[in-house]
């Protein structure tokens, strides 16, 4: 799909994957423009604007000076009490106001980043259709709102639309408060680690991974839900144990398997796009 100009505005660029997505987006031929709270940000080509996502008349103010063809919203708090945050309320705004001010300035085409927590977990792989549960937290409950107005808007105003939704994440410099970032913090400092669920298997795709395949999702006209995963299950125990092997440190991996009341089991299918 190319509208002219492929004019992109980024949310989120310089998250977990965010940060990956410049280079495949460049790939694809987007001229990228990304909203950043940040003070300094790389020279990578990237028309970096400043502002807030919170910040309404900004938004207004940037699409307006902008006019992107194309809108990737991948901003989202992703760690410490995320889960029951009131800042899911302010991302889901952020949301709502990106998409209404995008179609007021033109814009044909956006994706937006969602989440596998938004489904019904079952023991079998998560197909795009399979039942959701939308009220199993905040961060849930606001995604998949989000997910239902986007998706009723964009059909009302002619607007294509994508909602990628994502697995388990791990990459590069994460926060040490996520499972990966934890085991990396604690085994560089040669701390133990303590490892409490590891039957549970879950779909772990590298941040680089997912952001390449965003790109590709973005630059074409596949429309509605798509799992972004790798369609495999790995076990915390082994994943936490190869990140260990990677550093030297296995020694210091320790596990202790208690009872979870998480799924054994998350892991998507992926369908051909």
């Amino acid at each position: 799909m190319n509208f002219g100009s492929k004019k992109l505005l980024v949310t989120g660029a310089t998250g977990l994957i965010g940060k990956e997505l410049i280079e495949p987006l460049k790939l694809e031929g987007f001229d990228i423009y990304a909203i950043t709270i940040d003070e300094n940000n790389p020279d990578n080509g990237v028309h970096w604007i400043k502002g807030s996502l919170f910040d309404d008349e900004f938004i207004k103010e940037t699409m307006e000076a902008v006019k992107p063809e194309y809108l990737l919203n991948m901003a989202w708090a992703t760690t410490g009490d995320y889960l029951k945050s009131d800042i899911n309320y302010k991302f889901l705004n952020a949301g709502i106001s990106l998409m209404k001010y995008f179609k007021d300035n033109g814009g044909k085409r956006m994706v937006y980043a969602g989440t596998c927590f938004e489904y019904k977990f079952k023991d079998e792989p998560l197909k795009e259709g399979d039942e959701l549960e939308s009220e199993r937290t905040v961060y849930t409950f606001c995604k998949n709102k989000l997910h239902e107005l986007a998706e009723f808007f964009c059909k009302m105003y002619g607007i294509s639309f994508g909602w990628g939704r994502i697995f388990y994440v791990y990459g590069r410099n994460e926060h040490k408060t996520r499972l990966t970032g934890m085991i990396i913090d604690k085994l560089s400092l040669g701390e133990e680690v303590i490892i409490k669920s590891g039957p549970l298997q879950k779909d772990y795709m590298f941040a680089q991974e997912i952001a390449r395949a965003f790109a590709k999702f973005l630059n074409t006209d596949v429309e509605g839900v798509v799992n972004i995963c790798t369609g495999k299950a790995i076990s915390v125990h082994d994943f936490a144990l190869e990140i260990g092997k990677q550093m030297g440190r296995e020694n210091l991996i320790v596990f202790q398997d208690e009872p979870s009341n998480q799924p054994p089991v998350i892991v998507g299918t992926i369908r051909g796009w």
